[in-house]
């Protein structure tokens, strides 16, 4: 709210204006509760529609799901695979790898954002087909933990069990949506030569170990495990990788991920545009997402 409205406000109303903007201020600025409520009555969560050219959608292929033995999680993994139409288990594709965000799992990893509809519509449409390939990271931010290692998980196990069933896992890309977002940038920085291509949707990324603990005690397990594994600490490391990163401007990591563009060496990878942190903004980011992801195989 600028200081011209806010003084016409005060000329009409007097002190409980004042109380009204202090309100709305501290709302907005979420010191007092209510943030997502206000986002949505302004309108700030209203995504907007794709651009064209719009990837269109089709039919796709159920999902071919399954489980195994993790060494690394030190449990049963479950796992699932959307193909393109026309494509079934063994056929030689390349993969990108689905991250899902906090108290998610692979099958939903796997199905954010329509991916397997707008997959199969581009592939009708002539763009290179992809295997999307998601396994459960748990909730543990997708880095390694003393006993659970989801990262790990991905490249000594994952990767390796669907290549052995056809797929190309060489060069692979990655996307991924909250927790996941940022569990994709990790991917990039711990393996750079692994990923033709790194997506980050809404990357759920703290300021500080501080803010870390207060959104998500379960995050990292020490001082020193968040400072390992802040991507910010690293943004210099993401020079010469193939990064994209889309957030909504009223998502609540908007500032960490705006702090983070600050030390890209790069900020033209992030792109902050209408939305929230929710499916309404990742539907809408999808389809170029999965224009940029088969560019990235073509």
């Amino acid at each position: 709210m600028g200081i011209g409205r806010r003084s016409a406000l005060l000329a009409l109303g007097g002190g409980a204006v004042l109380a009204a903007v202090a309100g709305f201020e501290l709302v907005d600025h979420a010191v007092l509760p209510g943030k997502g409520r206000l986002d949505e009555a302004l309108g700030r969560c209203d995504a907007a529609a794709p651009r064209p050219p719009a990837v269109p959608t089709a039919e796709a292929p159920p999902l071919i799901t399954g489980s195994f033995r993790s060494q690394h999680r030190g449990r049963e993994v479950g796992y699932a695979l959307a193909y393109p139409p026309g494509y079934e288990p063994g056929a030689r594709l390349p993969v990108c790898l689905a991250l899902h965000g906090f108290g998610s799992n692979a099958e939903q990893a796997a199905n954010t954002g329509g991916y397997p509809r707008l997959l199969a519509g581009a592939v009708h449409a002539g763009a290179a087909p992809f295997v999307i390939a998601a396994a459960d990271g748990g909730d543990g931010y997708w880095h390694p933990h003393a006993t659970d290692d989801p990262l790990g998980m991905l490249i000594d196990e994952f990767l390796p069990l669907i290549g052995g069933r056809g797929l190309e896992i060489d060069r692979a890309a990655v996307a991924g949506w909250s927790m996941g977002g940022y569990g994709a940038l990790l991917c990039g920085l711990e393996h750079r030569d692994r990923f033709r291509l790194i997506v980050a949707s809404s990357p759920a990324i703290f300021r500080d170990y501080a803010d870390a603990e207060r959104v998500n005690p379960g995050a990292y397990d020490s001082a020193q495990e968040w400072a390992r594994y802040d991507v910010t600490a690293r943004a210099a490391e993401l020079s010469g990788l193939p990064v994209r990163i889309d957030i909504g401007a009223a998502d609540p990591f908007a500032p960490a991920v705006r702090h983070l563009r600050d030390h890209l060496p790069d900020p033209s990878v992030v792109t902050l545009s209408t939305g929230c942190h929710d499916g309404r903004y990742w539907d809408a980011i999808a389809p170029a997402q999965i224009r940029a992801i088969s560019a990235a195989f073509a």
